[in-house]
């Protein structure tokens, strides 16, 4: 536990400083880590250097599409999915369709998905893109603990025997509370989500938060389905007692367009 709450606070300084950072930077940042998510999935799910050849072009057009060039950002998708079709029959009688198929739904998931956490930021300002990972990682930090210490009855034990109820509970508690203090400093301190001022700002931030916890921990058992699937405790080893950039992402990418529509609606 010590090793993971060291690499937590190191990994929470080099957050804060990309965050401080200019947009520019921001999004080279996430881009990056888009990428050495790309690059850990497809060591585990196919040994085809065609597959992650075609999978590391691909995240790269729609990432750069989805941030710089949003009209075109559904074209490179399509672009991208016939790609993985026609790899389907290129590659046939060499490696199984559901191998093509899975590289294909990873790309278009990580590559897809992580773009509206730079637009949450570049649209709405930083304390809304701080509900995404403040409703993330505060629901996994709300479940490891509640989890460790209260942590009875197992939650769906063949795709994570660790997790439990009432870790799910404490983690959804976690996101709730983390989104409430959010509003409560940027009231202070003003940007776009001080607009959710008042009781019932409170109740509707709260709100986000309990549905983005739930919904991130389902991208966490998605993760984790897939690493059993595919034999590997981790995706990789970057971050000590955490794995690697998938392991730690896994919850935020599939929060991140729902945080951001929900976003979109409530500012």
């Amino acid at each position: 536990m010590l090793t993971r709450i060291i690499t937590s606070i190191v990994a929470i300084a080099v957050f804060i400083a990309v965050i401080i950072c200019d947009p520019i930077i921001f999004e080279f940042a996430l881009a990056i880590v888009a990428l050495a998510m790309l690059y850990e999935c497809n060591q585990v799910i196919t040994k085809s250097n065609t597959l992650r050849i075609f999978s590391y072009i691909s995240g790269a057009l729609i990432l750069m599409g989805m941030i710089a060039a949003p009209s075109y950002a559904v074209m490179l998708i399509m672009l991208a999915i016939g790609l993985f079709m026609i790899l389907t029959v290129i590659l046939h009688g060499k490696i199984d369709f559901k191998e093509v198929f899975g590289t294909g739904l990873m790309t278009l998931y990580v590559s897809a998905f992580m773009p509206f956490i730079v637009n949450l930021r570049l649209e709405y300002g930083i304390p809304a893109m701080l509900i995404v990972f403040l409703s993330a990682w505060g629901s996994d930090t709300g479940a490891f603990f509640a989890g460790s210490f209260l942590g009875k009855h197992k939650l769906i034990p063949r795709v994570s025997p660790k997790k439990t109820v009432e870790g799910s509970v404490g983690g959804i508690i976690s996101a709730m509370l983390c989104c409430q203090v959010l509003l409560f400093l940027t009231t202070m301190l003003g940007g776009t989500v001080a607009s959710l001022s008042g009781f019932s700002g409170y109740v509707k931030i709260g709100a986000i938060g309990i549905t983005a916890s739930v919904v991130s921990q389902l991208g966490d058992l998605v993760a984790s389905a897939i690493k059993r699937d595919c034999g590997v405790k981790d995706y990789g080893k970057i971050f000590p007692g955490h794995g690697g950039f998938m392991d730690r992402f896994d919850s935020v990418i599939l929060i991140a367009p729902l945080v951001y529509y929900i976003v979109s609606e409530l500012l």
